[in-house]
């Protein structure tokens, strides 16, 4: 333990110890963990050593020598998120993706400061000037903070991420006000407000726009939206509710996300700790499928009270006790992990949470603290769906184009017919009745990024779908190798890149910019 002393006063804090590969400890490392202590600490010291940060000039002297670690994957000619030209200069000084952030605040009504990190690269995508990708959060993830990967900065977009409201990211030591209600109305007016900011609509807490804080021009009016799982959710939240007053957005590329509460909870079928799929032998394609829900059988529900969560420390777990013997065993099915956490509680769908007290297997009596009880449920996925907001959106963004980019394997739902997919295009596409809707990016913006040839990837014009749902994996990218990796960069591309030049065939059959700095 090493004490710090700031104007007469003294805290303890843990100094960082030396990553492997290091000599010693990065002078950033300590800044960060000594800053972020006090922050959670004294909001009232955190000011004055931001104001007095020559305090560790010294520090920096003695530690100059002190060498970083080669990032993870150095020497492979990538410059990934975790390089850069110090890390790995024979990656990023080649070519020339070193990326730069720097982190504001915007002031939201209602809530206070929300904190925002944007990222940028050297130079721009476009000769003029390059776009801009806000990348949603997830609303009922357990780790918090900006996200950061995928790195946008490698194709050459300015990339804006946020912290929700009452989240603290440890590393920038950056935390928004507020109290965190886990994508609802707060969550929202926090996202609407940093897209606000991210087409320029806003000013930070500063009175700067985003213009005058990068050293190149944003395309404020070609915005996009990138959501991964389940920020995917919340992105068509707030769309749907506030895109008449986001008219910079042009377009959204959804990677993977649930759309209804059965599929967030992971019951239609996951794949476990071990990559094996565990399919729900109850979901049955077309039977249980609509484009609003998913209908699953719930008579035969028990709970596994023998179980702890290895990750979270959870106890119990429901499941289909398909063998009758009112015992979990190896014909069972089990409803897997990571299952929702908001509000300190596990939350199931509706439909399952209700079968438990439906089936006995808890009474009010013994309800367990950790589990959200069936009025909590459907209280908070009623407006964490994305099935029930397509028709609005039809009204709030009617010009929007959407990209949905999944591999043969998704990373976490197992069910065949890839239902959270086949839900979003046909809200998209026929409910919202949005004019461009694609399945997956143009394969020359595959083969660009991964330098794969062939006709192996997907090639699928927009706003076409398989005729049988089953045979999606044929509209899927390898979910393995360079190209799994480049997919969500090539469709971020490819929508940059269509909205600058106003492109929106169905195929384009060759890239609209070669971007290689």
């Amino acid at each position: 333990m090493t004490p710090v002393t700031i104007r007469g006063t003294q805290m303890v804090t843990k100094v960082p110890s030396p990553a492997e590969g290091e000599a010693c400890i990065p002078l950033h490392a300590i800044i960060r963990k000594v800053r972020y202590h006090i922050l959670m600490k004294n909001s009232t010291l955190h000011r004055k050593i931001t104001r007095h940060l020559g305090l560790f000039v010294a520090i920096g002297l003695l530690l100059a020598a002190c060498a970083p670690a080669a990032a993870p994957g150095c020497g492979d000619g990538l410059c990934s998120s975790l390089e850069d030209g110090e890390t790995c200069p024979q990656d990023c000084a080649r070519t020339g993706l070193v990326r730069k952030t720097l982190t504001t605040s915007i002031d939201v009504e209602g809530i206070g400061n929300i904190a925002i990190l944007i990222a940028y690269p050297n130079q721009g995508r476009f000769p003029e000037g390059t776009g801009v990708v806000v990348t949603v959060s997830s609303f009922y993830a357990t780790q918090q903070g900006f996200v950061t990967s995928p790195d946008f900065t490698a194709v050459g977009l300015i990339q804006v991420s946020y912290l929700w409201p009452g989240t603290m990211d440890e590393a920038f030591v950056m935390q928004s006000e507020g109290t965190n209600d886990f994508g609802g109305e707060k969550s929202l007016l926090a996202l609407r407000d940093v897209i606000r900011f991210a087409t320029g609509r806003l000013r930070d807490v500063n009175d700067r726009a985003l213009m005058s804080l990068v050293p190149m021009t944003p395309m404020v009016d070609e915005v996009g939206l990138y959501a991964f799982d389940g920020a995917g959710i919340a992105a068509v939240n707030v769309l749907a509710r506030y895109g008449d007053a986001l008219p910079g957005v042009a377009w959204f590329v959804g990677h993977e996300n649930p759309t209804v509460d059965t599929l967030s909870c992971l019951e239609a079928g996951y794949y476990d700790e071990n990559n094996l799929a565990l399919r729900n032998p109850l979901y049955v394609f077309p039977t249980n499928y609509s484009p609003v829900g998913i209908t699953l059988n719930y008579s035969n529900l028990r709970w596994d009270a023998a179980y702890t969560d290895p990750l979270r420390g959870f106890s119990g777990r429901p499941y289909l006790d398909l063998d009758g013997n009112a015992a979990p065993g190896e014909a069972d099915y089990f409803f897997g992990a990571p299952v929702p956490e908001m509000f300190t509680r596990r939350y199931y769908s509706t439909a399952l949470t209700q079968a438990l007290l439906d089936n006995q297997v808890f009474s009010w009596a013994d309800w367990p603290s950790d589990l959200a009880t069936p009025q909590e449920a459907a209280e908070a996925w009623a407006a964490r769906q994305s099935t029930s907001r397509y028709l609005d959106l039809s009204l709030a963004a009617p010009n929007l184009k959407v990209m949905l980019v999944f591999s043969s394997r998704d990373h976490i739902q197992a069910a065949l017919d890839k239902p959270h997919i086949h839900q979003a295009f046909q809200g998209f596409r026929f409910v919202a009745q949005l004019r461009w809707v694609r399945l997956n990016p143009d394969r020359a913006y595959l083969q660009q990024l991964s330098a794969v040839s062939g006709t192996d990837l997907p090639d699928n014009p927009a706003n076409t779908e398989p005729e049988d749902w089953l045979n999606i994996v044929d509209w899927a990218y390898p979910s393995s190798g360079l190209v799994e990796q480049m997919a969500p960069l090539a469709a971020v591309s490819e929508m940059a890149d269509r909205a600058h030049t106003g492109r929106w065939d169905e195929n384009l059959g060759a890239t609209l910019y070669d971007f290689n700095k």
